[in-house]
């Protein structure tokens, strides 16, 4: 049985949600939280993002008091910074020990684990086996922005097709990790949930979210198994748009170039996810569509 991540994108009082979960600040002057908590949170909202977490080097940083102010869903977490890192999200404090006892007390509090830039530095920051081998993080950053302004490759989607082909289920997350101001808004998560931590965070353990680095995504189905999704750039008007279709090893399926994407699935897939790239170089990613019984069985990250 195929599993479409968004086949419950009709939750009354749901909406698509615009949202980071790597940023850094408070920390002081030329750290890494360059600039003050309230500046930064201020700077978000005004860019329109609807969920935001500070996430500074083994820091947990209670910022929910803000919420109000803000008007925004923050989800308070950190970043375990032995390497290689992890961010941990809605957990209740700084964890420490070895990355397994780490995810183990994040899900005990009731949070969630995203591996960081798994690229950064070199090819396999994050290697490949030491991902496969851990157990019970919900996804990895298959893009960050601020890789590409250090050293080393932001976007890390070989890494995730190697997993999703191992039978793996994690979710691919696109982060800014904001260090200074021109990190803001380079790459986020839309998240299709209502406006509160509980369903925000059913959302990502579920997969009912993409990524972007400036592209809208209008529409997503998967009926009688075709999967059909249409993009378009970010407060734009051009609706011509390359679709690639990506399955097991990283394989491409179909391309298509034109207003929407279409892809008949024969049944042999073990996943298929899509990638949608616009005329200026913006890029969505979907989460996969996957064979459930293919797939290993995992226990729930998030339940309410």
């Amino acid at each position: 049985m195929f599993i479409n991540p968004y086949e419950n994108n009709n939750i009354d009082g749901g909406q698509w949600l615009k949202a980071n979960f790597h940023t850094h600040a408070g920390t002081g002057e030329n750290t890494c939280g360059h600039y003050e908590i309230e500046e930064v949170i201020a700077a978000y909202k005004g860019a329109r993002y609807d969920v935001l977490t500070i996430s500074n080097h083994d820091l947990f940083s209670d910022v929910q008091k803000y919420q109000e102010k803000y008007e925004m869903v923050i989800i308070n977490g950190f970043e375990f910074s032995t390497d290689p890192h992890m961010l941990c999200i809605g957990n209740t404090g700084v964890i420490k020990g070895n990355h397994q006892d780490v995810i183990n007390e994040c899900r005990k509090q009731r949070g969630l684990v995203i591996l960081c830039h798994p690229n950064w530095q070199r090819m396999q920051y994050w290697p490949w086996k030491d991902m496969a081998d851990l157990k019970g993080y919900t996804g990895m950053e298959i893009f960050n922005s601020v890789i590409y302004r250090l050293n080393g490759k932001g976007l890390a989607a070989d890494a995730w097709d190697f997993l999703l082909s191992q039978g793996k289920l994690v979710w691919g997350f696109g982060n800014d990790d904001f260090h200074r101001w021109h990190d803001i808004a380079r790459s986020w998560n839309m998240i299709y949930a209502k406006r509160d931590k509980d369903s925000v965070m059913n959302s990502l353990s579920s997969g009912n979210f993409y990524v972007s680095t400036g592209m809208i995504l209008k529409e997503f189905s998967f009926n009688d198994g075709t999967i059909r999704a249409s993009a378009v750039s970010y407060n734009g008007f051009v609706t011509e748009n390359k679709y690639i279709f990506i399955g097991k090893g990283g394989e491409i399926l179909k391309e298509q170039t034109g207003e929407y994407g279409e892809y008949k699935m024969d049944g042999s897939e073990l996943y298929v996810r899509v990638q949608v790239v616009s005329e200026h170089g913006a890029m969505l990613w979907t989460q996969p569509i996957y064979d459930e019984e293919r797939f290993k069985k995992q226990e729930d990250l998030w339940k309410v």
